[in-house]
């Protein structure tokens, strides 16, 4: 089969490997029709994240499932599937407290060893363990880009703006809008919050305005000010960082009012920032990380959004390209000229 391989730092390309064959009693195999190129892909693009060269990535799909192992009950050959990005056991403790985020055997598709040695969602079959936990049924009114958004970004955002207890009346400042802020913008307005997107690209900023943000670009205003110029002085009652910056998560803590709440949804690994303490606990602030999607807790709720249509994440969607023009859209998305690249195998 063909798939997006690593092959050093900045360089992706599109090659032959070995198709994948059912390993366990649970494992489905999925043949991929719509794969996206996820902002935390570019993490292992830069070198950010370790991935040997030779390894598969991408870690965002649905397809139609193709084969399964013997002990697989929920889904048969021909059904439509969004896959999880974690691929959690179902089993330990933290699974059965629905906090598969944090699984004991926890794996990430496409992260090389960092994710359990699974391969890269962004290729045309994709082995899947645990299939009966690891898939969800997309409905016939669901389409690939819509649902693609399922098992990654979109029950991000929606868990995100669920942990940061985001209620009607409530002004939420939304740092970063790429894909997952874009998401956390459309969830937070959906419990009835006014929501400001913070960001340095007009295109994003764009777009989240369309889904009923106040855009405020930080090259341009301060957004400390532009958040406290809504809020009488005070700041958002909720801060959602959804970068996975250190830049990103002071400037969380800028715009939250005292006794808000910060929500960390973006990815970080090496990261670090100085903690004046003195001044957060005066502040009164809840600092909370999101961590890891525990998106099988979630990921029901969402595709019902979805299919509601009260959550729509098709227009971040700017490219569809050929599996085989990956390398290119790695490219537009890591150079900012993309919000959403999908490639079809």
């Amino acid at each position: 089969m063909r798939a997006v391989v690593y092959r050093g730092v900045g360089d992706v390309r599109v090659e032959a490997v070995a198709d994948p064959e059912i390993e366990h009693p649970g494992d489905a195999i999925v043949r991929v029709t719509t794969a996206a190129i996820c902002g935390s892909d570019l993490h292992f693009f830069h070198g950010k994240t370790p991935l040997e060269p030779g390894e598969t990535i991408g870690h965002e799909a649905v397809g139609v499932v193709e084969r399964t192992g013997p002990e697989v009950r929920r889904f048969v050959p021909g059904d439509r599937v969004a896959v999880s990005f974690v691929i959690a056991c179902g089993r330990c403790w933290f699974c059965r407290q629905g906090q598969t985020g944090l699984c004991e055997d926890y794996r990430n598709l496409g992260a090389g060893i960092f994710g359990g040695g699974l391969g890269g969602a962004q290729a045309e079959l994709l082995r899947v363990p645990a299939a009966d936990l690891n898939l969800l049924p997309v409905p016939a009114a669901v389409d690939d880009e819509r649902a693609v958004f399922v098992g990654d970004a979109l029950t991000t955002g929606v868990y995100a703006v669920a942990r940061a207890e985001v209620a009607p009346g409530q002004t939420v400042a939304v740092v970063g809008a790429g894909p997952v802020g874009y998401c956390c913008v459309q969830a937070a307005r959906l419990e009835g919050a006014e929501v400001i997107a913070i960001d340095l690209d007009p295109a994003r900023l764009a777009l989240a305005g369309d889904a009923g943000a106040v855009p405020v670009n930080a090259t341009e205003r301060n957004a400390e000010m532009a958040v406290a110029d809504r809020t009488e002085g005070r700041g958002a009652d909720v801060a959602i960082e959804a970068v996975g910056t250190a830049a990103g998560f002071r400037r969380a803590l800028e715009v939250v009012r005292r006794g808000g709440r910060v929500a960390v949804a973006g990815v970080y690994a090496s990261e670090v920032v100085e903690a004046q303490l003195g001044v957060w606990w005066a502040r009164g602030l809840d600092l909370r990380f999101t961590g890891v999607c525990p998106v099988h807790a979630w990921w029901e709720r969402t595709m019902g959004e979805v299919e509601g249509g009260r959550l729509d994440p098709a227009p971040l969607v700017s490219h569809r390209l050929p599996l085989e023009e990956a390398p290119r859209g790695y490219r537009l998305f890591d150079e900012r000229e993309a919000t959403k690249v999908l490639l079809i195998p």
